[in-house]
């Protein structure tokens, strides 16, 4: 068997059949079926009708299988013609887009008239010299025309090539060559120096320009700044409101993400804005919510600014204590202040625990009891704290207390924290109290005059009774009132909000537009006659 070694590193296709590869192969064979199905099932029409729908498209699917235009397949060809047809025709952008990232090379100066004449001459006495040495002739070397030393080698050398002709070997017409050729690059030197001198370049009119096709223009110089500023940031529920001041005139869209990871797009605003002009938008909260602002401005410059999640408050906390549930419900920032309410729902009855003593007097006794109170007043402050900023509100029981910080206009990122500290005034009853008397042991003498009758007589007798009381504890019911009691509580935030700041509005500072270059102007260097130039030189 013979065997083929196929290099692996050949970028070539593998021909299975001719000169087919075998997708091609595959292609027209699918091609054949499907032009003799269309042939043998279509519905309607004569034979002949059958037949050349059927030879047309094998054709057809043969031709765009095989066919190649420049090397490619015709099906890419096809694909490169109608976009080429349909897609888009014109740019529709500003040439500032079309900047490319680095400028282009400098254009070269052109050489003085004078050093032009100079390396044509030069390359003239090459070439002169190359055929010199081409057909065995000496070169050109004025210096060696003196002296025995070169008759004696044209000598040898005449000896040496015998089969030349007496018109090639004559040394006066060589000689007379030589001179011709040295008359020549003389002239051309005292034309060179007899010639004005070259004039200067004209000064490039577009300075730093760059070129773009035929088109010269000078793109315009970067305007550093801020173009957007977040003035208000506001949320309540699941809304947010966020107001934004435009630096200078721009187009804005405004894109709000959100959803479980933060990526899904919930809502886009297109708006325009003019220099100073301000504009709030009501966005959707869901999930981790992010806004984005991008721009593009009336100098062809774009950017986007954007509020991450981390400052946005939401969602508002809440908060539940034993005499108050606190929320959160609207939280505002502005230059220079924060504001937000605080929602609370307190309690009106409770259940209070403390030492009862049930026993009093002789002997007493306290258990820890579980008495039901009532609340009779609930007060206490409300500290808000960004940073180093501290502020504090009168709590409002079963209201809306509203509190303001002071913050400096700054751009910052801190974290909110809310703390309420309460003290509610409680009115506890308690039950009656028993009071206890210690009795010690003792007898009394109780005396009672007994009058009886034996017979016919009365008879008066005197009696004393003994009455033994042993030591005992005798206890009294009494009814005791309610006494007053305060508690204490502290309710924060948890966790700690995170809010951020933006930056003070600036207008952005346009400077003027340069004033456009000089137009090129023609200088000449020098006088207008050649000797004053030589002297020059001199």
């Amino acid at each position: 068997m013979r065997e083929h070694e196929v290099p692996t590193h050949v970028q070539a296709e593998d021909k299975a059949l001719l000169w087919f590869t075998f997708p091609q192969i595959v292609a027209v064979v699918a091609t054949c079926a499907v032009a003799y199905g269309v042939y043998r099932y279509f519905p309607f029409g004569p034979s002949g009708l059958k037949l050349g729908i059927a030879i047309f498209m094998g054709i057809t699917g043969i031709a765009m299988t095989v066919g190649k235009v420049g090397g490619r397949g015709l099906p890419l060809v096809a694909a490169d013609l109608l976009k080429f047809y349909v897609g888009a025709r014109r740019y529709a952008g500003s040439p500032a887009e079309l900047v490319v990232s680095e400028p282009p090379p400098q254009p070269e100066s052109k050489p003085d008239p004078l050093r032009l004449l100079a390396k044509q001459a030069a390359s003239g006495v090459g070439k002169v010299v190359k055929g010199a040495r081409r057909r065995c002739r000496r070169p050109f070397r004025p210096h060696s025309w003196f002296g025995k030393g070169r008759r004696r080698k044209d000598r040898v050398s005449r000896r040496l090539r015998p089969q030349e002709s007496k018109q090639d070997t004559s040394p006066r017409l060589a000689r007379g060559r030589l001179w011709g050729r040295f008359l020549a690059v003389a002239a051309l030197g005292l034309l060179a120096a007899a010639l004005p001198p070259g004039s200067a370049l004209a000064d490039n009119p577009y300075g730093d320009a760059w070129r773009l096709g035929e088109a010269y223009f000078e793109p315009p110089d970067p305007v550093p700044g801020r173009r957007i500023y977040v003035e208000r940031l506001a949320v309540s529920g699941d809304t947010a409101v966020v107001t934004l001041r435009a630096a200078h005139d721009l187009d804005l869209k405004v894109r709000v993400f959100g959803g479980r990871s933060g990526e899904t797009l919930k809502m886009g605003v297109n708006a325009g804005l003019t220099t100073g002009e301000s504009r709030s938008f009501n966005l959707p909260l869901d999930g981790t919510p992010s806004f984005t602002f991008s721009w593009r401005d009336a100098l062809g410059r774009s950017g986007a600014a954007s509020v991450k999640s981390h400052q946005i408050p939401y969602p508002l906390p809440s908060a539940h204590g034993e005499l108050c549930d606190l929320e959160l419900t609207s939280l505002e920032w502005m230059p220079g202040r924060i504001a937000g309410v605080i929602s609370s729902e307190c309690i009106t009855e409770t259940r209070h625990e403390e030492d009862l003593p049930v026993y009093g007097g002789h002997f007493s006794q306290s258990v820890p009891a579980l008495l039901d109170a009532s609340v009779t007043g609930i007060a206490g402050t409300a500290g808000v704290m960004w940073g180093s900023h501290r502020a504090t509100a009168t709590f409002v029981p079963d209201g809306e207390t509203s509190f303001a910080l002071p913050v400096s206009n700054r751009r910052a990122d801190h974290g909110l924290e809310i703390a309420a500290d309460l003290a509610a005034t409680l009115n506890v009853p308690r039950p009656p109290a028993l009071e206890t008397t210690h009795h010690p042991a003792r007898t009394d003498v109780y005396t009672r005059r007994v009058r009886c009758s034996c017979g016919q007589s009365t008879r008066v007798k005197t009696v004393r009774v003994y009455v033994h009381h042993p030591e005992h504890v005798r206890a009294e019911e009494n009814q005791r009132g309610p006494v007053t009691r305060t508690r204490a509580e502290v309710i924060s935030f948890q966790p700690a909000l995170g809010l951020g700041a933006d930056a003070p509005y600036q207008a952005l500072y346009v400077p003027p537009p340069k004033l456009p270059p000089p137009k090129a102007e023609q200088t000449r260097v020098g006088g207008s006659n050649w000797w004053s130039w030589l002297w020059r030189r001199d």
